[in-house]
């Protein structure tokens, strides 16, 4: 274990490691697996990192195989009490964190080109076959596939179906639209002509000053 330094705390453990209790045991895997050795040049920073990447991957997987089982094995709505107030992230992550595990278990992804983040193995998971045999095509199930290749695969697979949709499906749709836009442009037109024949309503009621003005003077100059 050249490069590691061990803190006093560990260093304690003088014995074969076989005479150590379990927890123990636990305790000293834990802190060497999560102890940062000194690196002197980038491949050796590339090396650690990637071990400890490929870790993070496996983690998220076992965890979605254990949030499999929890559904099964767990009583009617104790599933869902346990993701809401027992773990550490939410249903929103669970719910992809499981849905990755199925894919790996029923043969629909590799485990061996699982993506490293599991936002992007749940991307690959949702598609159907024939997108999902698209995206090996254009080399995408990979383990460093990144967001970005993910999204711009999907935009282009949108925009293709879309072109595919027939006419009659095109203009019904548009037909729709312009039918809405109707609607709302007479409910403001009515809404108009109501506030218009208000508004000339109380002008036509009203006694035009001007007028009564004008008759008063013509009395004036008849006396």
């Amino acid at each position: 274990m050249s490069g590691f330094v061990l803190k006093p705390s560990a260093r304690r453990f003088t014995g074969p490691v076989a005479s150590l209790p379990e927890d123990g045991e636990l305790q000293r895997h834990r802190i060497l697996s999560n102890f940062v050795k000194r690196c002197d040049n980038a491949g050796e920073f590339a090396t650690e990192i990637g071990k400890l990447w490929d870790e993070a991957q496996e983690k998220f997987l076992t965890i979605g195989r254990y949030l499999i089982q929890a559904k099964t094995r767990l009583k009617h709505g104790e599933f869902e009490a346990m993701v809401a107030s027992q773990l550490p992230f939410g249903r929103g992550v669970a719910y992809q964190l499981r849905i990755v595990a199925q894919a790996v278990e029923q043969a629909k992804l590799e485990e061996s080109t699982l993506p490293r983040s599991y936002s992007n193995a749940f991307r690959l998971a949702q598609m159907d076959k024939i997108v999902l045999e698209r995206a090996r095509e254009n080399n995408l199930i990979r383990c460093d596939v990144t967001r970005r290749e993910i999204v711009d695969f999907l935009e282009i697979i949108s925009a293709e179906a879309e072109r595919r949709q027939p006419e009659r499906e095109r203009i019904a749709r548009e037909i729709e639209r312009l039918r809405s836009r109707a609607a709302v442009l007479a409910d403001e037109l009515a809404e108009t002509k109501a506030k218009l024949a208000e508004m000339e309503a109380a002008v036509n009621t009203q006694p035009d000053r001007n007028d009564s003005t004008v008759e008063g003077h013509t009395q004036e100059v008849a006396a």
